[in-house]
C-alpha cells in the first residue's frame, strides 16, 4: 500500500540520522574512557578503536529502539501538524493505517534489536574482555609515563614511577600497590626493569632496593621487610582464558542457568524485542498536536518517557539480581506499566483522530 510505504519511509529517514548521531556521541564518550589508557601506554591505539567499535555494538540494543520512538513521535507529529493526518481521513483512511504500519516496521526493527541482543551483545562482550585481557597480557613497563599513577588489569596494580631512564628500559622512584579483600601489599623501590623469559614468554618486573609493606586486615598483622632485588611476576604473554563472564555467555547457556544473575541477564536480553515494538506503538498517541502547533511539541515528553522507562528496566535487573523479585515479574514489570501506559493514551487518541 502506498501510504505503508510513505510512512515508512518517512519514518526510517530521521531513525537513522538520530541513530547516526546518537552513536557518535556514544563513541565518543567511550573513547573518553579508554584514551587515557593509550596516552598511558597501557593500550594500543588499535586495542582502544576495537574496544569502542564493540561498545557502539554492544549500545545498539537501547540506541535503536530510542530513535524509532523518536522518529515516530517526530514524523506523526509533523503529519498532525501540516494537517496531514486530516487529508487521511478525508481519503478514507483510519486510525488503523497509522497503527498498522507502526506495528509492522516496529516488529521489522524489534527482530533486528532481538538479533543485537540475543547474539552480537555476548559476542561483543566476550571480544572486549578478551582484547582488555590481552592488553594486560602485554603490558609493557617501559611504556608508563612518569609522574602519574597507573592502574593495571582490573584494581590489580596500582603503579608509581618517579623517573624513567632515557633507554626507556629503567625506571627509579617505584611505588606499587597490590590490594584485594584480605590484603593490602606495597612496593617501595629505587630502581626497576622489566624482563621476559624467552621460554615461557612470562613477564616480570625486577625491583631493586627497597621495601615491602603487607598488611591483613583480617587478622590486623603488619610485615615489613628490605629487600635488594624483588621479582615480581606480572601476567604471562599469551592469555588462555578469560573466566566466565555472564554478559559474555552464551544465550543457551543462561536458559540453562540456575543462578539469579544469569536469568537476569537471559530475560533483559529476550526483553529488548518486546520494549522496541512498545516504544513504537507508544510514539503514536505523543505524536498528536493540533494543527500548526509544531512537530516535535511532544518530544522532550518521549525523552522522559523512555528515561523512566530505561531507568526502572535497570532497577528491575538489579532486583532480579540480588534476588530481591523472583524469575516473575523479573524484569518485565516495566514492560507492563509501558502497556497499560500505551492503552491508556490510544483511547484518546482513537476517540479524537474520529473528530477529524
Amino acid at each position: 500500500m502506498l501510504i505503508n510505504r510513505y510512512l515508512n519511509r518517512e519514518i526510517l529517514n530521521p531513525l537513522v540520522t538520530i541513530c547516526t548521531i546518537l552513536v557518535v556521541i556514544f563513541a565518543g564518550y567511550s573513547a573518553t574512557r579508554y584514551l587515557p589508557d593509550a596516552a598511558d601506554g597501557l593500550m594500543t591505539g588499535k586495542t582502544v578503536l576495537a574496544l569502542v567499535s564493540l561498545k557502539i555494538l554492544i549500545a545498539l540494543e537501547v540506541l535503536i529502539p530510542v530513535t524509532l520512538f523518536l522518529s515516530v513521535i517526530t514524523v506523526l507529529g509533523r503529519l498532525h501538524a501540516e494537517s496531514e493526518v486530516i487529508a487521511m481521513r478525508a481519503s478514507g483512511l483510519s486510525e488503523r493505517t497509522l497503527v498498522s504500519s507502526v506495528l509492522r516496521l516496529s516488529f521489522v526493527v524489534a527482530l533486528l534489536v532481538a538479533g543485537l541482543s540475543l547474539y552480537v551483545r555476548p559476542w561483543a562482550y566476550e571480544k572486549s574482555y578478551w582484547l582488555k585481557a590481552d592488553a594486560e597480557a602485554n603490558f609493557d613497563f617501559s611504556r608508563l609515563k612518569p609522574g602519574r599513577f597507573h592502574e593495571i588489569g582490573e584494581n590489580k596494580y596500582v603503579v608509581f614511577l618517579e623517573r624513567i631512564h632515557e633507554n626507556q628500559k629503567n625506571a627509579e622512584g617505584i611505588f606499587i600497590e597490590q590490594r584485594n579483600e584480605s590484603f593490602r601489599k606495597i612496593i617501595r623501590a629505587r630502581e626497576a626493569w622489566q624482563e621476559i623469559d624467552p621460554a615461557t614468554g612470562e613477564k616480570s618486573v625486577v625491583l631493586h632496593d627497597g621495601y615491602q609493606y603487607e598488611l591483613v586486615a583480617e587478622v590486623g598483622k603488619t610485615s615489613l621487610f628490605r629487600f635488594q632485588n624483588f621479582r615480581l611476576i606480572l601476567t604471562p604473554k599469551e592469555i588462555e582464558s578469560i573466566g566466565y563472564r555472564r554478559k559474555a555467555a552464551s544465550t543457551m547457556s543462561l536458559v540453562d542457568s540456575s543462578a539469579a544473575e544469569d536469568s537476569a541477564e537471559f530475560q533483559w536480553r529476550v526483553s529488548t524485542g518486546f520494549s522496541t515494538i512498545l516504544l513504537g506503538l507508544l510514539g503514536i498517541p505523543l505524536s498528536r498536536t493540533a494543527p500548526r502547533r509544531g512537530k516535535s511539541a511532544n518530544v522532550f515528553m518521549g525523552v522522559v518517557i523512555f528515561a523512566i522507562f530505561y531507568n526502572m528496566t535497570a532497577v528491575a535487573k538489579t532486583w532480579m539480581e540480588q534476588e530481591a523479585v523472583g524469575s516473575f515479574p523479573g524484569v518485565w514489570w516495566p514492560h507492563v506499566l509501558l502497556a497499560v501506559l500505551l492503552v491508556v493514551l490510544l483511547k484518546p487518541f482513537k476517540i479524537s483522530f474520529r473528530s477529524y
